[in-house]
């Protein structure tokens, strides 16, 4: 079994810090936007549930309407069709607090990288929006 590579999804938009404690890196990456007003704050992450190619890489773009939720989900760019689909599915499962201007809540569109990693960096593993 260890001659077995399994690959992790990483989702990640930089060099975030995985927490001290024991907590799951989603949960970490959520801790992270605490307080942000300028970006929607993550409140539920989901990774893709998948397998894949080291190097497969996918750029989803959506809008995080009034109410937190992505809408308008779509595969900006791709190298990778499964690793896509999963991304999206995995998207659309996400919710956030939304971004306020002038005391309204308004609509913000999302860039999200998505890359495939080696299972080592499992523990590294963020979701982001930037």
């Amino acid at each position: 079994m260890n001659a077995v590579k399994k690959l992790a999804i990483v989702l990640s938009l930089g060099a975030l810090a995985a927490s001290a404690f024991a907590v799951t890196s989603e949960k970490a990456y959520v801790a992270s936007y605490e307080g942000r007003t300028d970006m929607p704050v993550p409140v539920k992450v989901v990774a893709p549930d998948l397998l894949a190619t080291p190097g497969a890489e996918v750029v989803v773009e959506f809008v995080v309407n009034k109410a937190g939720v992505p809408e308008a989900i779509e595969v900006a760019s791709s190298n990778d069709e499964e690793l896509a689909s999963a991304a999206v599915e995995a998207v659309a499962q996400w919710r956030f607090t939304p971004v306020m201007k002038d005391g309204d809540t308004v609509s913000t569109k999302v860039k999200l990288p998505v890359r495939a990693s080696e299972p080592a960096l499992r523990s590294e593993r963020f979701a982001a929006v930037f």
